[in-house]
């Protein structure tokens, strides 16, 4: 197809240079000294979403999909045998939206290979690629020792920021980060860039969105954002195609959800319910439930039945099961059904009645969101424990006893403790290469970076309860356009030729 672009200016990697992906095991040393993956509540949901589907297409025994992992048992019923479809009343089990099959099915491979150091395996061979691409973009492949000592200094760096961590996770937490830099090269870079590698940014950016809504949304934001951009015909503005490849792919996340909702609702008869993660944001912050001791003798919400428990902290609104402060878990499917469709009237009414303060609590989340820093998921509590030992098969829970998580033991302080001095640093040097010409698509990288960063914060601060996992899972693509940076600015100190020599002014 012709191309009114010039050819790319990047080259492929030589052969010899897939040796650098040895240096991935740095990419895993949160794994190594843990001693296996790390779990997290969720990690239970996204296997078992493949595993209930394999029992039932076509009956295979498993001990993920047992009764006592069926939340509408009574417990009573739960025992951890082995079942097959004909004993699972599907139909009455509730499936949750936002559990991505895509992932899913990433993190079943442990299950079918009978190790998670499969899935680990991947996903670190998926940010190794990452981290050689980015640095594709400041230092020419060609130059084989420059750009060996450029992925190994960039791959340290990494090692010491929370990515290896994410990496270490069975969780998709890791690939929003993935999806954000696969965009920002691409909003920078579309012209230099190979086919292979334009279509390979795009698949991760895909990806990305289909393992996870917010991912979605994120990358839609950069999208916005950058056509905006080309509008204005600003200096930065990214080629228009570009801004439609990476539309398309986040937009795949949206079509893969539809296709995974309407397979459900053919399986059990009801579509996947979405969790109202706004409408326990709101109540927690006390705006929605004042709204409704307000409103309730007049309106018909179905939340007017459970005004007594509120506020409760978002968290045990949404998960836990305990009567006396939880909700949406504690509720029959038919009601969870109804509160997850009323939660965007009952948000537009909250909206309507006192719009100061839901903007005010909004901008309090999105602020709480933007400095979480931390790592708590990676030491497991006494509680994390007895809800893996519910929804793992009894084998693994024996494992999971035997790691560093479990024991507390894990270095996370230094990591934590890094986290922001390396995003000043980073910002600092992004600040310093947009005054530079011949560093300019470096900065631009590193800007479109630091956007995705600020859409990940607003997105989760002010869709979902502010978490450190939601902040430290995206806060390494600093570094890393830190490390494209510095190595563009060494390489152009030394006299070596420019990489952007025939790319037009207006990338």
């Amino acid at each position: 197809m012709r191309s009114d672009y010039p050819e790319p200016t990047l080259t492929r990697l030589a052969p010899q240079q897939l040796v650098l992906l040895l240096l991935t095991p740095l990419l895993l040393w949160p794994a190594i000294v843990n001693g296996g993956a790390f779990f997290f509540s969720d990690t239970s949901s996204y296997i078992r979403t493949i595993d209930a589907l394999a029992v039932r297409v076509i009956d295979r025994p498993s001990d993920w999909t047992t009764e006592r992992t069926m939340r509408v048992m009574p417990a009573t019923a739960r025992h951890a045998t082995p079942v097959r479809s004909s004993v699972i009343a599907a139909a009455e089990a509730p499936v949750l939206a936002g559990r991505s099959p895509y992932y899913g099915a990433l993190a079943y491979l442990g299950v079918l290979g009978g190790s998670f150091w499969i899935v680990l395996a991947i996903q670190a061979l998926a940010a190794m690629t990452v981290v050689l691409g980015a640095m594709r973009h400041a230092v020419s492949p060609e130059r084989h020792r420059a750009f060996a000592v450029a992925v190994a200094g960039a791959a340290a760096l990494m090692a010491i920021t929370p990515l290896p961590f994410y990496v270490s996770m069975l969780m998709p937490d890791l690939f929003a980060g993935l999806a954000i830099v696969a965009a920002a090269v691409l909003l920078t870079g579309w012209r230099r860039e190979t086919r292979a590698g334009r279509l390979g940014w795009l698949a991760l950016a895909a990806y990305g969105a289909l393992t996870h809504s917010a991912t979605m949304l994120i990358l839609l934001a950069m999208v916005a954002a950058a056509a905006l951009l080309w509008v204005l015909r600003r200096r930065a503005a990214p080629a228009g195609v570009a801004l439609v490849a990476i539309a398309a792919a986040a937009l795949t996340g949206m079509v893969g959800e539809m296709l995974c909702g309407a397979v459900v609702e053919r399986m059990i008869g009801h579509p996947p319910i979405r969790p109202p993660f706004i409408t326990a944001r709101l109540t927690a912050d006390g705006v929605g439930t004042d709204y409704l001791r307000r409103h309730c003798g007049t309106e018909h919400w179905l939340l007017c039945r459970y005004r007594a428990r509120l506020p409760a902290h978002s968290d045990s609104f949404l998960w836990s099961d305990d009567p006396a402060n939880g909700v949406f878990m504690t509720i029959p499917p038919a009601q969870a059904r109804a509160l997850s469709a009323e939660q965007v009237p009952f948000v537009l009414a909250v909206l309507r009645d006192r719009p100061v303060a839901v903007i005010r609590s909004s901008g309090a989340a999105i602020l709480d969101q933007a400095t979480q820093v931390g790592l708590t998921d990676f030491h497991y509590t006494a509680q994390e424990y007895a809800g893996f030992v519910e929804r793992v098969p009894p084998a693994l829970a024996a494992q999971l006893r035997d790691t560093g998580a479990f024991r507390r033991t894990l270095p996370l302080a230094p990591i934590v403790a890094l986290a922001w001095p390396l995003f000043a640093i980073s910002l600092a040097l992004i600040g310093w290469a947009w005054t530079r010409p011949a560093l300019r698509e470096q900065a631009l990288l590193g800007a479109w970076a630091l956007f995705g960063w600020g859409m990940n914060v607003a997105i989760c601060g002010a869709m979902s309860t502010p978490h450190d996992r939601y902040n430290m899972r995206v806060l390494w693509m600093l570094p890393l356009a830190a490390a494209v940076i510095a190595a563009a600015a060494i390489r152009r100190e030394r006299g070596a030729p420019r990489l952007d020599a025939a790319v037009p002014a207006s990338i």
